[in-house]
């Protein structure tokens, strides 16, 4: 009889493509992660030759990072009768915004690289496999079984990678167009919001409600990028827009790797690296990107929070918390229930695979598959801890904007409002 082949051991090699569905951000794929340091100056002079066209630029005395933070922390000197006014130079929370925006570009742009060669390592570490178990599926199957059986085992996971390139990259002006709309939707409610609730912060304690409502609405119209200083508005604006499109394009690429890691193990088989010659048992390409991600939250959290105390604690500033919970579960919680699918699924097989290898084994190899059994079930695949140093700070931006919110009434006394 003709010897039967072999089934293959190895997966095809494909990556996915982020830059697929993103028309506006793919000259990023040819530029290197240090010339985007250049966007630092090109984004500060910006600000600054908007600012200065409505004279609202400033001096070296309007800089005051200092008293400005401990009059929002409840020690306001300000009365009804002296007016505010906010030039840029002024705008420490801008200036912070604008670097966490240069910063979010270069962690993007290392980031979706990071994304394109991650599934090709994992393949090398040999944790990605053939799944032989799937069989011709019937009408009941999920849509991704259905697919699946259309491929030979090893050619799967390449095919399903190469169809979602195809259909982001079919539907990139389309999803170009709904993002770029989004994202002026969203920043003129952003400015919409500031218009009614900037500078509550600083609302003087004296004089009657409206004295300090009018009081609000004069520094408003004296702040460099309000609607009565028409180009540092529109140039507020646009950047913000341009902050709001970047997330919203990361949230979709977010999206398409949860997709993608959800249909992974039906696609594939998902195993660890035993020997763990990385020290995270094959996995560690993936604890590359959550490095990228970790930081990625926590400037966006540092941004969001910024962002919700400008609005107003327990109201306007809802809305950027609420948008915030929806990106954290994107980002952090549903890749931690699928890695921690993957650990449970990879111990269980090999224990398995043991105790059926125990099945007649002598004395001596008893003593090994006792040993192999307990360092699977000791085993932890963990490639989104973060480091004992990076552990307290980076936690407590991600979850500043949440905290915020959920104790406004204790942070509202805090602050002396």
């Amino acid at each position: 009889m003709p010897a039967v082949p072999a089934a293959p051991t190895t997966v095809d090699v494909a990556a996915f493509d982020p830059y697929a569905a993103a028309i506006p951000l793919r000259w990023l794929r040819k530029v290197r992660n240090g010339v985007l340091l250049l966007l630092a100056p090109v984004v500060a002079g910006l600000l600054a030759a908007s600012a200065a066209v409505g004279g609202m630029l400033g001096d070296g005395g309007d800089f005051q990072p200092l008293d400005d933070f401990w009059r929002a922390v409840g020690r306001n000197d300000l009365t009804v009768a002296e007016g505010l006014r906010y030039p840029l130079v002024r705008d420490t929370l801008v200036w912070l915004f604008a670097a966490v925006m240069v910063a979010e570009i270069m962690i993007m742009h290392r980031q979706w690289r990071l994304f394109t060669t991650c599934i090709p390592k994992l393949i090398t570490n040999k944790v990605i496999k053939p799944r032989h178990d799937v069989t011709t599926g019937n009408p009941d199957d999920p849509p991704i079984l259905r697919f699946a059986v259309g491929f030979p085992p090893e050619q799967r996971l390449a095919r399903y990678l190469e169809r979602t390139n195809a259909r982001n990259r079919r539907h990139a002006a389309v999803f170009t167009a709904a993002f770029v709309l989004a994202a002026f939707v969203l920043a003129a409610l952003l400015s919409l919001g500031q218009y009614y609730g900037s500078f509550r912060i600083f609302v003087p304690e004296d004089g009657t409600a409206a004295q300090r409502e009018q009081w609000r609405r004069d520094a408003y119209a004296h702040w460099w990028a309000g609607i009565d200083q028409p180009v540092g508005a529109v140039t507020y604006f646009l950047l913000a827009a341009l902050a709001i499109y970047m997330i919203l394009a990361q949230t979709h690429v977010g999206v398409s790797i949860a997709r993608i890691a959800a249909a992974l193990p039906r696609l594939a088989q998902l195993d660890a690296n035993w020997i763990n010659p990385d020290g995270h048992y094959g996995w560690e390409p993936v604890r590359h990107i959550f490095r990228t991600v970790w930081l990625s939250m926590a400037l966006y959290g540092i941004m969001v929070s910024g962002l919700a105390v400008v609005l107003g604690l327990g109201s306007g500033g809802w809305i950027p918390a609420a948008f915030w919970f929806v990106l954290l579960w994107i980002y952090v919680g549903l890749p931690w229930l699928g890695i921690r699918r993957i650990e449970a699924a990879a111990r269980e097989r090999h224990i398995a695979m043991a105790e059926a290898e125990a099945e007649g084994a002598s004395t001596r190899e008893l003593d090994e598959l006792e040993a192999r059994v307990e360092r699977y079930r000791n085993a932890r695949i963990r490639p989104m801890r973060l480091g004992s140093f990076a552990r307290i700070p980076v936690l407590l931006s991600v979850t500043l904007p949440v905290l915020l919110n959920v104790f406004q009434p204790y942070v509202e006394k805090w602050l002396g409002h």
